[in-house]
């Protein structure tokens, strides 16, 4: 499908027909099965979406092709899951669009019916023991319902079917964090442009020391990524760490001899969304390589991401794994903090957490969420050593694009190594 036959992935980006073409194809195939996995694990039988022109559940762009602008006023999508067949049959209670042709089943009759009426008389027809809907007090892309349509939805279907109304939230975080099988497959071609792209931000391509800011290399990579006719998937950030500053990263500033360079950043292509941070050390007068302490220092790095990466398993919770890794660290003698999460439609997925910067402990209800084979992750942590050379500690902040599979996880694209050197 891609066919790139050069190491510089950009010259693969599809046109954006091409592009819209293979992620409506996605949606298809997403429809067919793993909205189905979704709502057999959730137990939910029907699956009410209800949004607002200019006001969208943040699940609608995920649920329709990309012609579809907008709800038209107003969109009600239901799903319902048939407990013989378990089959899911879609339903729009709009207006038509030529795009949802094919995907969603047209029921609403405007001259006959509101299309709250005929929402009750589907409901009333498929007799669902639970209705899920998009209400969370814990996953935010499962909280799009508004207060006023939730208000006239319990008024339109009155008590008897109101009293069956459920969170939905278990449903939409399988949606978004289980990838088909074509996702995952592609998932590395945007991994790989990710890393290269930050690879050659963090060269001599951009960077003069003494000369280039780190705004100037954020400048960079997000007009770079601007004219590949991508996005980024969230405000780049460049750093730098320095032996005696008085704070850990330093931006703005200009990047000088010695400076560790840290990027972070990712990418949206194809709808989905990559996570990386890598690192470049600025080489001194007559220096080859960084000094031992800072090579030492990502060596340890690499033992936390094979430490991890070891207990990221379907089955396991986001707590599970972060604890047993921490656990695992403190038995190497290494001193690290781990913050990882999921990866897909959005850089931080809906999916299970493990650690966050700021609690470096297990995390109430999204720590608990498992793991689930066909997902993608950022392995997002850093390690804290002594560097003789700089008489001091510091960190070395990395991230990692992975994916779990059935049994193991594995890396979306070769990981870092070792440090970027800049001249």
């Amino acid at each position: 499908m891609l066919n790139i036959q050069s190491d510089d992935r950009s010259v693969g980006i599809l046109p954006l027909a091409k592009q819209e073409a293979i992620r409506d194809q996605w949606l298809g195939i997403r429809l067919d099965t793993v909205l189905k996995e979704a709502m057999e694990k959730a137990d939910l039988p029907m699956w009410i979406v209800v949004s607002k022109e200019y006001n969208e559940d943040p699940v609608v762009e995920s649920l329709t092709p990309c012609e579809h602008d907008s709800s038209r006023r107003l969109s009600i999508f239901v799903f319902v899951l048939d407990k013989e067949t378990q089959e899911v049959s879609r339903y729009l209670i709009g207006s038509p669009h030529p795009a949802l042709a094919g995907l969603y089943s047209f029921i609403w009759n405007r001259q006959e019916e509101t299309q709250w009426e005929r929402l009750r008389t589907l409901v009333e027809e498929k007799n669902p023991a639970k209705i899920g809907i998009n209400m969370s007090a814990h996953i935010a892309v499962a909280d799009g319902l508004t207060h006023s349509l939730y208000e006239t939805l319990l008024e339109s279907l009155g008590s008897s079917w109101s009293e069956r109304l459920v969170s939905a939230e278990e449903l939409v975080i399988h949606w978004f964090l289980k990838r088909s099988e074509e996702e995952m497959v592609t998932y590395p071609f945007l991994a790989d442009l990710t890393s290269n792209l930050a690879k050659k931000a963090l060269s001599n391509e951009v960077i003069y020391p003494g000369i280039t800011s780190t705004r100037d290399v954020v400048d960079w990579i997000r007009q770079k990524v601007l004219d590949l006719g991508l996005k980024t998937s969230f405000y780049p950030t460049v750093d730098i760490q320095r032996k005696g500053a008085e704070v850990d990263r330093l931006a703005p500033a200009v990047i000088m001899p010695g400076d560790i360079v840290h990027l972070d950043f990712g990418l949206e292509y194809l709808g989905l969304a990559t996570d990386t941070q890598q690192l470049a050390y600025v080489l001194k007068q007559g220096e080859l390589e960084a000094p031992q302490g800072l090579r030492d220092a990502f060596e340890q790095a690499l033992v936390m991401e094979d430490i991890v990466m070891s207990y990221l398993k379907p089955g396991l919770s986001g707590n599970e794994v972060f604890e047993k890794s921490i656990a695992e660290s403190k038995e190497e003698s290494i001193q690290a903090m781990l913050y990882s999460h999921p990866l897909g439609p959005h850089c931080h997925e809906a999916g299970p957490t493990i650690g966050l910067y700021d609690q470096q402990r297990k995390i109430p209800f999204k720590g608990d969420i498992q793991v689930v084979s066909r997902s993608a992750y950022a392995l997002e942590f850093n390690i804290k050593a002594y560097i003789p050379e700089w008489e001091q500690e510091t960190y070395m902040y990395l991230e990692q694009p992975v994916a779990v599979y059935e049994q193991h996880a594995d890396y979306l694209t070769p990981r870092q190594e070792t440090f970027y050197l800049i001249r």
